[in-house]
């Protein structure tokens, strides 16, 4: 087990090191701002975009489109806000097999486009559905081709598609491919977001036979790496709050870092640390601090806006800019839980416009200077 662990963490050294390979020391201390520490590679010639700040995140599953569409508009002469975040469940935008309906994506960046000032966009596939296990995640071909296992399976909170299987993982590779050649050269798409890592079987609901948390990374990495290569100059960003032991999460980390992926979880829980938060911050695995080095964001979900969890604003903000020091803060427009303080319109946006939207905007260390911010 000693020799395991110290394997693991040799690995983890060699390829944090090899990340940097190319910065140089700067006169200001990495400790007062890590991300500040980098220097413009000469042989940059291309890059990722990079427009960290506050965004709006918008999950309803798409029950109130022509609301939300209107608060994409409200965005028009709102300086704080850098841009929005929608979801789209998978089996939405594939209704047949490698046919692809991107006509409500299109929807929402034609209004993005229209707003009088530039806001970005960002664009996530949701791979699980939560809280019924009745609804269907994948699309409808993958539940009775055999190839697929039926495609998803019930989790103890919803339904997931079977991403550890390689085939289940082929098809989604495959839309995120097909989603990077129709916006990767949109100037305002500014990434394409995973759903997060961690999934919760239990007793009622057991993990299938051909489940393991290895798998699950194995499966996860070729995700980041095809969509890496596809989306060759707009983020990708991986969602991650769970997977395995801290050894696993630490190697889901670290790849991501190799390929100028942003990490980051879902909910921002001051007195809940996510495990991906704790290791991003040197606080469990091998001890380093990613910090300024990989791309973070932060999302703060309605779960701890009076729906699981009373937080004010001022507290998620201390948790995601001042301790986990995010480039990318999501904020859910929430308008339906918590109190005044914990609302949109009288609570949220309020709180963004007293900070003036700061986040952490210098370009990781990871990205060796690619970071593209026209």
């Amino acid at each position: 087990m000693a020799k395991a662990i110290l394997r693991i963490f040799v690995v983890v050294t060699t390829a944090f090191i090899a990340a940097h390979a190319d910065t140089a020391p700067s006169s200001q201390p990495c400790s007062t701002d890590p991300g500040s520490c980098v220097r413009v590679a000469a042989n940059a010639v291309s890059g990722i975009k990079w427009h960290p700040g506050m965004y709006m995140s918008i999950r309803d599953g798409h029950r109130h489109d022509a609301t939300d569409l209107e608060y994409v508009s409200q965005l028009a002469t709102e300086p704080t806000i850098t841009g929005i975040l929608r979801d789209w469940e998978w089996r939405d935008i594939e209704p047949s097999k490698g046919v692809y309906d991107f006509s409500e994506i299109d929807n929402y960046l034609k209004a993005v486009k229209s707003l009088p000032t530039n806001k970005r966009f960002i664009i996530r596939v949701e791979n699980r559905i939560f809280v019924t296990h009745q609804g269907n995640a994948v699309p409808d071909y993958m539940l009775k081709d055999p190839t697929y296992h039926g495609g998803q399976v019930p989790m103890a909170n919803g339904v997931v598609a079977r991403l550890w299987e390689a085939p289940v993982m082929d098809r989604l590779i495959a839309l995120h491919q097909a989603l990077a050649a129709r916006y990767d050269a949109e100037p305002l798409v500014e990434g394409l977001s995973t759903s997060e890592t961690a999934i919760g079987f239990s007793s009622e609901y057991p993990a299938p036979s051909t489940f393991s948390t290895g798998a699950l990374l194995e499966q996860l990495e070729r995700l980041i790496a095809a969509s890496r290569s596809a989306w060759s100059h707009s983020n990708v960003f991986a969602d991650t709050n769970y997977l395995g032991h801290d050894a696993q999460m630490e190697a889901f980390i670290v790849y991501c870092l190799s390929q100028q992926a942003v990490i980051g979880g879902p909910d921002v829980v001051p007195d809940r640390a996510l495990q991906s938060d704790q290791i991003m911050r040197g606080e469990l695995g091998a001890a380093m601090d990613y910090r300024g080095a990989v791309a973070i964001k932060a999302e703060v979900q309605a779960s701890e806006l009076g729906l699981h969890w009373n937080f004010m604003p001022s507290a998620l903000y201390a948790q995601a800019y001042t301790i986990n020091r995010s480039n990318y803060i999501l904020w859910d427009r929430n308008d339906y839980y918590g109190d005044a303080n914990q609302k949109w319109t009288t609570g949220i946006l309020p709180f963004i416009r007293s900070v003036n939207g700061q986040t952490v905007t210098s370009c990781p260390t990871s990205f060796h200077g690619r970071c593209i911010t026209n």
